[in-house]
């Protein structure tokens, strides 16, 4: 039977055989190639096709002597991970494994919505300084379909659900985080789409896909202010959205994604919060509401 398999590798004979990143750049490089590596073999395995008598395989390189085994009697491994992740909390976004990623590469805080509370800033605090002999970079990954940006843009649009004794208080302060990139999600919306964009068809899922990028880039920020108050210069703090559908992360919006990429790309967090009207205004522009008939017909008429 062929199989397509995904596989993480330790070769006893070459223990440390995958290379660590000496910089920020080179970690961001890895964790592209990484996602590259996932996202091929996803596509892989959902077309089921490979040359007969062939078994694709995708390898995850894993440094034996920091998986858990003792290097000498009663010590344990040092944790030395090369990237901190703030991600969402969803099950459909396996962190290490999207970013070809094996054991104590990746130091990983998931909450719902990936945001920014007291817990997740103390672990980012921990991790910048009990860590930073070995991390080079901050990601913070949101995600297509985020339940906690579809929540918060529901009660943005809806107050009263908001106010519902059904929503939980836990629920409403994740929500209350992510109310100012809805607002300003709604505010490219405006300007992209017009005043009545609100009364057009998809404006509901335009809403939270704006939302999604925008949450993401206002905690890369937050985080990149957290890492310039530490002093902590040779730390870049990056970002990007996985699709949940295509199994990439691209932040295609970023001046500095070069074509050729295979549509992956983590971009550097804003470093105005102008940025983020600029940011709501091109993902605005690429999710153009479909025009009515007759509205199409006068177009044509003229």
């Amino acid at each position: 039977m062929n199989t397509i398999d995904y596989i993480y590798r330790f070769d006893p004979k070459n223990p440390s055989a995958k290379p660590v990143p000496p910089d920020a750049r080179v970690a961001r490089r890895m964790l592209e190639d990484g996602n590259r590596m996932f996202a091929q073999w996803m596509e892989s395995c959902q077309k089921s096709s490979f040359a007969e008598g062939s078994e694709p395989r995708y390898v995850v390189q894993c440094n034996g002597l920091e998986v858990g085994m003792r290097r000498t009697e009663g010590q344990m491994p040092k944790q030395a991970p090369f990237a901190v992740l703030v991600g969402c909390s969803d099950a459909r976004v396996p962190t290490e494994m999207i970013f070809g990623q094996g054991f104590n590469d990746i130091f990983v805080i998931r909450v719902a919505g990936n945001v920014l509370g007291d817990e997740c800033l103390g672990s980012v605090d921990f991790a910048l300084n009990a860590l930073s002999e070995s991390v080079k970079v901050v990601v913070v990954l949101g995600h297509t379909g985020c339940g906690a940006v579809t929540g918060a843009v529901d009660a943005y649009l809806q107050p009263l659900k908001y106010w519902s004794k059904s929503t939980a208080t836990y629920l409403k302060s994740i929500f209350r985080h992510i109310f100012v990139a809805v607002r300003e999600a709604a505010n490219g919306l405006n300007e992209v789409w017009g005043p009545d964009a609100r009364d057009l068809p998809g404006y509901r899922e335009a809403l939270i896909e704006i939302a999604v990028t925008l949450n993401a880039a206002q905690s890369a920020y937050d985080l990149r202010l957290e890492v310039e108050r530490a002093g902590k210069w040779e730390i870049e703090v990056l970002y990007s959205i996985y699709d949940t559908r295509t199994h990439r992360v691209n932040m295609a919006f970023d001046p500095e994604a070069a074509e050729g990429t295979g549509g992956i790309h983590i971009a550097h967090a804003p470093t105005n919060p102008r940025d983020f009207a600029g940011l709501a205004v091109k993902v605005a522009k690429t999710l153009q509401p479909p025009r009515n008939t007759s509205t199409t017909a006068m177009l044509a008429a003229e």
